[in-house]
């Protein structure tokens, strides 16, 4: 991070200084929201949880190091080793300071949106611009107005680029932050149904993320699935370059003769004969990687270093993660889940070899508003043709999902419904047999990571005891 004075923080945020600021206080060099993480010259933002004030943590705030902070209310103690900066929404002046400091950039910043696909696709672009570049990307899913100021503040300002990824379940979110990131760049990867309690329906989720270009840089590049013509028309009113990417042939960039196997995606670009090869699972990673692809042409990379560094990416934590878990192997993709990743995941599933039998344990898909039922009850009646042998449903909605494959044809012996992630994580183990591929697949707030790990540990003790036997 380029280091900021106290008065240059306090314009950008629009605030009010709670005491004077000597023109000799030390520059900002870091910014936290969070006390166990503080390093010394940092400014601290203090944003209030659902069950926390975080203006409670102003002492321990400035015993850690940070030399300022922004608040909302004045501190019930005297603190008079901190200096204090005051505004309206401390949210708000996170968002405020990340655009003072974009504005000062020199690196192009690439922003990644849509329903499916934004964090892997965001791997794949750093993955390709890192081979020759120098630039960042947002860790994890930092994809809100918390996320994306807290990846665009610490950036070197001087590197070459910033991968930003941007997230929604509320109408104008996406708005904010790309208004705050002013993308050079900017992908939309799938759109599909997601956050519908709020969001509306289909169109309100195209909507929404079309609406990324509103703050995009002039002469920018809008990067877009081609292969939805709805999304197409959502975006007509985007005057600079659109590059499209997809399945079909009428796209800049498409993808053919797709196999997928245990180790990655292949496909031919463009109908060539030049194969892409990625390593990761189903399907849908050559239309991210078909992204990645348009991304770096478009920093000025040449094809060949691009499709080699594709060739080497690496995918985030839990979407669809082959690992070995002794005689077992897990298809881990318990990080998130809407019908489209949902119908993705089984595909793949289905795709791959297994010595023995495919087990699918699927979870709620959650923020569906009035349509979860209708899309729970069409994963069940899809999950019922996708070759598994045992179907294990977990939570309240995922049970309307094992009702629907049962009434589809799937033997009721074949499918078990648990309540919780904990109900499965002490079940599940006990019926895996030796070649078992399992897939693990829910909304976050449903933690089918502790059926992974519970499965983990259960086959470590079975091989721990067969080579003590």
């Amino acid at each position: 991070m380029k280091p900021l004075t106290l008065q240059q923080i306090r314009q950008a945020v629009g605030g009010r200084a709670l005491g004077a600021i000597p023109a000799t206080a030390p520059a900002i060099t870091s910014v936290c929201t969070d006390t166990r993480r503080m390093q010394p010259g940092s400014l601290f933002v203090a944003i209030n949880g659902e069950k926390f004030n975080a203006h409670e943590f102003l002492p321990q705030a400035a015993a850690a190091g940070a030399i300022a902070a922004l608040v909302e209310e004045p501190p019930r103690q005297n603190l008079p080793n901190i200096h204090l900066i005051s505004v309206k929404s401390t949210r708000a002046a996170l968002g405020k300071l990340a655009m003072y400091v974009r504005k000062h950039m020199r690196c192009k910043v690439i922003g990644v949106a849509g329903s499916n696909g934004k964090t892997s696709t965001k791997y794949l672009i750093d993955s390709v611009l890192s081979a020759r570049l120098r630039g960042s990307m947002s860790p994890r899913s930092f994809n809100n107005d918390i996320g994306v100021p807290l990846t665009i503040l610490p950036a070197d300002p001087m590197q070459d680029y910033l991968v930003l990824e941007m997230g929604t379940n509320h109408h104008g979110e996406i708005r904010v932050l790309t208004n705050m990131a002013q993308p050079d760049i900017a992908v939309i990867t799938t759109i599909g149904a997601e956050h519908l309690e709020h969001l509306d329906d289909l169109m309100g989720v195209r909507r929404e993320n079309a609406s990324i270009i509103s703050g995009m840089r002039p002469n920018g590049a809008l990067i877009l699935n081609g292969d939805d013509e709805e999304l197409l028309d959502a975006v007509s009113a985007y005057p600079g370059m659109k590059i499209t990417f997809g399945f079909k042939p009428n796209n800049d960039l498409f993808a053919t003769e797709v196999e997928c196997d245990q180790s990655g995606t292949r496909f031919c670009l463009n109908n060539s004969r030049r194969e892409v090869f990625v390593p990761m699972l189903g399907r849908h990673s050559a239309s991210n990687a078909l992204a990645a692809i348009a991304v770096g042409r478009r920093m000025g990379l040449r094809e060949e270093e691009i499709i080699t560094s594709l060739a080497t990416a690496q995918g985030p934590d839990m979407r669809l993660q082959l690992q070995d878990a002794g005689s077992i192997r897990l298809l881990n993709d318990a990080y998130n889940a809407n019908p489209n990743s949902m119908q993705a995941a089984l595909e793949t599933l289905a795709s791959l070899n297994a010595a023995g039998r495919r087990i699918a344990v699927l979870g709620d898909m959650r923020e569906l508003g009035k349509a979860s039922e209708r899309y729970h009850r069409e994963l069940g009646q899809f999950a019922a043709n996708c070759r598994l042998d045992v179907l294990v449903c977990v939570g309240k909605q995922a049970a309307l999902l094992a009702e629907s494959a049962e009434k589809s044809g799937m033997a009721v012996g074949a499918i078990c419904r648990f309540p919780d992630a904990a109900a499965a994580a002490q079940a599940v183990p006990g019926f895996l047999r030796d070649g078992d591929l399992v897939l693990l697949k829910a909304s976050r707030g449903i933690h089918l990571e502790m059926v992974a790990q519970a499965i983990t540990e259960s086959r470590q003790n079975v091989a721990m005891r067969r080579a003590a036997s």
